[in-house]
């Protein structure tokens, strides 16, 4: 479906309008108020228990009134794990009969409430409600913040945006729009709308976490492995990790995978035990500094995987696809971890067209996948450019040209090309001279689909993802 150039919201607060018309703004649409069109309305009376139906009833209220506009509505509410019979579908009434006079205030009393609590976790949620000229409805919810920070923070937001702690860290007000799209409630309900209308709209489950690749997955490499071919040399204790872990989440990763495993050409094998030894120390860290953030782990070894999901991984990567060792398939079916699957050309037999013999091997591994008992949701897709069986780098170009062939599974595709030795070979780039061709080739399977980036550079790769998804939306 073509985007719209012009939707309607049906609400009678302006400051509302206002917020959701920034985000709306980004992508060449205009939001239009409902007052603007005809007489102010009063709306049917809200539900307390049911945000969905409560944006749904708003928008197809204004419709009935505006049949041939696109008419949007949006139900908000404030989630507080410590207070959980407050607020809700009922935060702007509550904060009405305590008599809080403005956004102040409001966020005042809120650090107030947290002054003796520990357990700061909360949200805040938007559910849009579009229907269109044709009436067809079109849903799409949003979940900003984590945490109740302990002071307010920030510039660039309102209201309570000062005092919602996101995933990087950084409250939603300290965070640009452009960034607010991936961390702020109505951001993120924005651009998942946008991406139901033109049916890109995909998710990646994990461990409980829901990844959205409308504005691209940023998958920050970690390595504690200090055979690594990039940056090896530089890999340092557990607090040196747990920095970089930090740093990559506040430029907006989204996953932050931790690797101490090599798998570079000519790789020497850890023991599991060595193995888990590096790794199990940076997840736990990683979890006790950062909650909420999504961790994963490189590993094809069994018992790694194990140790890596005890200790709170929430995304295991396996370059041999998990099908090599029974054992991986029954702990994939008996969790709830993300899986990334790839395909290894090292280990596959290939014929002369490696496109084709990737989207066959994709075709047999997910179906060995859900025979075991893993939901395809919970499984994204990562096509082994850098493994190919050549030197000459053939097969990893023609994988990184025909990665759209992909999409046709319906799943997230990686893009993994960051800094490997396509580059040399092309180019005879030393591997610290490879970022900006990286970027480069990485933009350019990001718009062929594959929009799991999984980069050392976090904030370049933010940056290219959110500029793209823009740019193609713009009009």
């Amino acid at each position: 479906m073509t985007l719209p150039t012009r939707i309607v919201l049906a609400s009678n607060n302006s400051a509302k309008t206002a917020e959701i018309a920034q985000f709306f703004k980004l992508y060449g649409i205009k939001i239009v108020n409902y007052r603007d069109l005809i007489a102010e309305q009063v709306f049917p009376a809200e539900t307390t228990d049911n945000q969905r139906q409560n944006a749904i009833d708003k928008a197809t209220f204004i419709h009935d009134f505006l049949p041939q506009e696109y008419v949007l509505s949006d139900d908000s509410g404030m989630f507080l794990s410590a207070f959980p019979e407050r607020f809700g579908l009922n935060t702007a009434r509550e904060f009405r009969a305590l008599n809080l006079k403005n956004v102040q205030e409001e966020n005042h009393y809120i650090l107030e409430l947290y002054q003796n609590e520990t357990n700061r976790a909360a949200y805040l949620s938007a559910f849009f409600a579009l229907v269109t000229p044709q009436n067809q409805l079109v849903t799409a919810e949003g979940r900003g913040g984590v945490a109740i920070s302990f002071e307010n923070r920030g510039q660039f937001g309102k209201g309570l945006d000062e005092i919602f702690l996101t995933e990087t860290g950084k409250t939603v007000a300290e965070l640009t729009l452009v960034a607010q799209l991936n961390h702020q409630h109505r951001g993120r309900a924005t651009k998942k709308l946008l991406a139901k209308l033109q049916n890109e709209h995909i998710i990646w489950q994990a461990n409980g976490h829901e990844l959205t690749q409308e504005t691209g997955i940023i998958y920050g490499i970690l390595n504690v492995s200090p055979e690594s071919f990039y940056n090896g040399e530089h890999v340092g204790g557990v607090a040196a990790s747990l920095a970089q872990a930090t740093q990559q989440l506040a430029d907006g990763a989204d996953v932050v995978e931790v690797g101490g495993q090599t798998t570079r050409p000519g790789f020497t094998p850890l023991t599991p035990e060595d193995e888990i030894a590096r790794i199990v120390p940076v997840i736990e860290g990683i979890k006790k500094a950062q909650p909420y953030a999504v961790v994963a782990v490189d590993t094809y070894k069994y018992e790694v995987m194990v140790a890596a999901i005890e200790a709170g991984a929430d995304i295991i990567n396996d370059v041999n696809g998990f099908t090599d060792d029974v054992r991986k398939l029954e702990l994939m079916a008996q969790t709830d971890v993300g899986l990334l699957t790839m395909f290894n050309p090292r280990e596959t037999a290939i014929s002369s067209d490696i496109s084709a013999d990737m989207v066959a091997w994709f075709a047999e591994n997910l179906a060995t996948l859900e025979d075991a008992g893993v939901a395809r949701e919970r499984i994204a897709l990562d096509p082994g450019v850098g493994y190919s069986k050549n030197s000459d780098v053939a097969q990893d170009l023609a994988m990184m040209n025909t990665v759209g062939n992909l999409k046709s599974f319906g799943r997230p595709i990686m893009t993994a090309i960051a800094n490997k030795g396509w580059a040399k070979f092309m180019f005879d780039l030393p591997k610290d001279e490879r970022a900006d061709l990286s970027l480069v080739a990485a933009t350019e399977m990001y718009r062929r689909g594959a929009k799991v980036l999984r980069v050392h550079d976090v904030k370049s790769a933010r940056q290219m993802t959110s500029f793209v998804e823009i740019l193609e939306k713009s009009h």
